[in-house]
């Protein structure tokens, strides 16, 4: 069995094809030129492309004579790139791997699409919990390119009848990246977010003067983990994954049947607070801990009961399992996961 992993150098994407390389799959990679992280891609031992993901002929061929495609690869919002851009890398390369599918000289078994819980618009205010059946509502460009690449998979399995599964990620992390989490420069990230471009406020940006100033303070402790509440002393919520999750989760939606046609939360345990995140890592890495009462509240959620009912999707670890994973990494430990 031969898959198509796009996006192969990637915290997602490399930990999947070692897994199903260790299953016995043949594993053709495409990375961009000049990728940064095309050496991790090439020590998985695996075929690699070299494309531009954008590049409609190229992205068509690599799709050719694979029995199964995951489409990982994407533009995330960050960085200066215009939104055309991000259509192109998020939207048109999905159709082009459709379209290299279709005219294949293998019938495809599956095409998975890694979208993301952002379709739903997290970026609210107010303690929500979403659902598949939940409103899609993107408020942003990336969002929008996911849901569109969602409507695309699934049009192209009720015309041609490709078999197609969705997976909807929250924010995965693996084992290098949690120690450094809950800083006042992610934070502020989102606080800038709000302003980027002129756009219509959100995301609590109705108080932005009065966030912007508390923000100015705790930037001045650049190392705190930010233990972040609002005005009533309610904590903010963390929707986090491992990477570990993410792929047991992606293998099983890639075995099951049943997927076939599905859309799936794929998200991690229950989410952590703010505040106990921050305990957990200040406790582990003896960073300082930083009370932040910021005057919006931040706590979407995504349901994964549907993975779990029908794919038998049961997430292991939850935040302190990934510290203790991260914690093994720094100590030059073997872990057992591939580091982004």
């Amino acid at each position: 069995m031969k898959a198509l992993i796009t996006g192969i150098s990637g915290r997602v994407g490399a930990n999947l094809a070692h897994v199903m390389k260790g299953r016995g799959y043949e594993i053709r990679g495409l990375v961009m030129p000049g990728d940064p992280q095309a050496g991790k891609a090439a020590r998985l031992g695996v075929e690699i492309v070299e494309a531009d993901i954008a590049d409609a002929e190229r992205v068509r061929a690599a799709a050719d004579g694979v029995d199964i495609v995951i489409h990982q690869a994407a533009q995330i919002p960050q960085g200066k790139d215009l939104s055309e851009r991000m259509l192109d890398v998020n939207t048109r390369a999905t159709l082009s791997l459709l379209e290299g599918a279709l005219a294949s000289s293998v019938p495809l078994k599956r095409f998975v699409f890694a979208s993301t819980y952002q379709t739903y618009n997290p970026f609210v205010t107010t303690q929500v919990t979403f659902d598949e059946d939940s409103p899609q509502e993107p408020i942003d460009i990336y969002a929008l390119t996911k849901l569109l690449s969602e409507e695309i998979c699934l049009s192209y399995m009720r015309e041609y009848g490709l078999p197609v599964t969705i997976l909807r990620y929250s924010s995965i992390k693996a084992a290098n990246e949690v120690l450094s989490m809950l800083n006042p420069a992610s934070l502020n990230y989102f606080i800038e977010l709000t302003l980027a471009k002129n756009r219509i406020p959100w995301f609590g940006a109705e108080h932005i003067g009065e966030t912007k100033a508390i923000m100015s303070q705790v930037l001045e402790t650049p190392d705190a983990v930010c233990a972040v509440s609002d005005p009533e002393g309610k904590p903010w919520q963390l929707l986090v994954q491992d990477v570990r999750d993410t792929v047991a989760g992606t293998m099983l939606a890639l075995d099951s049947d049943q997927a076939v046609g599905e859309a799936f939360n794929m998200t991690g345990p229950p989410a952590i607070s703010y505040v106990d995140a921050a305990r957990i890592l200040a406790d582990a890495t003896g960073r300082p801990t930083r009370e932040v009462t910021l005057p919006f509240f931040r706590g979407a959620k995504a349901s994964n009961e549907k993975a779990r009912l029908m794919l038998g999707y049961n997430p292991q670890y939850s935040f302190d399992k990934m510290v203790e994973t991260a914690l093994a990494y720094e100590r030059g430990e073997a872990i057992d996961q591939i580091p982004n």
